[in-house]
Parts: C-alpha cells; sequence; structure tokens
C-alpha cells in the first residue's frame, strides 16, 4: 500500500474500483476506465487524441509514452462506446480547463484523491489502475512478454515488481507441491 508517495501503489478489488467511479463525473469514469482495461500510465491517458482511438484500438504515441516506443492497446466496444460519447472539444479525449490543451496529471489525482475518500479507501493513487491491470493479467495466467508487450515495460524485472501476490496464492501453489 502506497504512504505518503513511498512504496506500492494499491491493487484495487473490481468492487472498489465501482466505487471509486460512482463518485466521479462521467468523463473521470471514462478516464479511470481506460486506465482499468489497458494499465495504461496516465500521463499517456491525458495526452490521447481522438485520432489515436483507430478500430477499438488506443494507439499511445511514441511521444506520449515514458519509453518513446508506440504501442498499440486493443479495447472493449463498451470502452470505445464510452469514448465515443465524449465531446470532442480540442482533438483530445480529455481536454483541459475552457478546452486547452488537455487534462493534467494533477487534476486526475486530485479527482482520484477525493473519490477514494468519500469511499474510505486509502493507498490509492493513479498508479493503482496500473498495478491492478498487471496484477489481474497476471492472475489470468497471461505470460509474462504479453503484459511487457500491453504496459511498455522494458524490462521485465521491473514489470515483475508490478505483480500483486496474495499470500492465498503462494499456499495455493504450495498445496500443489503438495
Amino acid at each position: 500500500m502506497k504512504s505518503h508517495g513511498c512504496g506500492k501503489a494499491k491493487v484495487l478489488t473490481p468492487e472498489e474500483f465501482r466505487e471509486i467511479k460512482s463518485k466521479v463525473h462521467y468523463k473521470y469514469q471514462v478516464f479511470f476506465d481506460i486506465m482499468w482495461e489497458t494499465g495504461a500510465r496516465v500521463s499517456e491517458i491525458c495526452k490521447l487524441r481522438f485520432v489515436d482511438i483507430v478500430n477499438n484500438t488506443l494507439v499511445l504515441r511514441k511521444n506520449n509514452t515514458k519509453t518513446k516506443e508506440t504501442r498499440e492497446i486493443a479495447i472493449s466496444p463498451t470502452l470505445f462506446s464510452k469514448i465515443s460519447k465524449l465531446p470532442q472539444v480540442n482533438g483530445y479525449v480529455f481536454a483541459g480547463m475552457n478546452g486547452n490543451g488537455h487534462i493534467t496529471r494533477y487534476m486526475i489525482d486530485k479527482v482520484l484523491r477525493n473519490a477514494c475518500k468519500e469511499c474510505g479507501i486509502e493507498g490509492v493513487s493513479s498508479h493503482s489502475f496500473r498495478r491492478s491491470t498487471i496484477t489481474q493479467l497476471s492472475r489470468n495466467n497471461v505470460p509474462l512478454r504479453v503484459i511487457q508487450k500491453i504496459s511498455g515495460h522494458k524490462n521485465l524485472d521491473v514489470l515483475q515488481g508490478y505483480v500483486d501476490v496474495s499470500d492465498e496464492e503462494v499456499m495455493c501453489a504450495l498445496q500443489t507441491r503438495w
């Protein structure tokens, strides 16, 4: 659990995710849905443009990614439909204040903090969505190399640090040897 900017961001349960989303405006619900489904970084989603959504695929352009490599992430038809309902103000999926530029990471963090406070959920940051997605993919037995391609991690060691392992998973793994 993250505490005062130190440690790992909390991995959200689907119930916590739904509760957080219920406390925010539709625009932020869609923002959180994108992070939840794709595991993309908050800064990547802030800079997303409508032209970057092609055939139910988010194209994260290299100039907007941490690794400076373009990657494509498939999204569900439901998420595509939600994105399509957002107002097209200035080309950005999430326009900034008064339609200028794109939304800021600061604004997303503020909205998320307020929603979590209202829900009484602690240890959450915008990075929680990324950790939650990566952890769930791992729990669904998706190979790490595939998760790496989705998440954009260059280093498998760093990626493995995102995967949360519960005590129950450890016990179940050990029981396979009994």
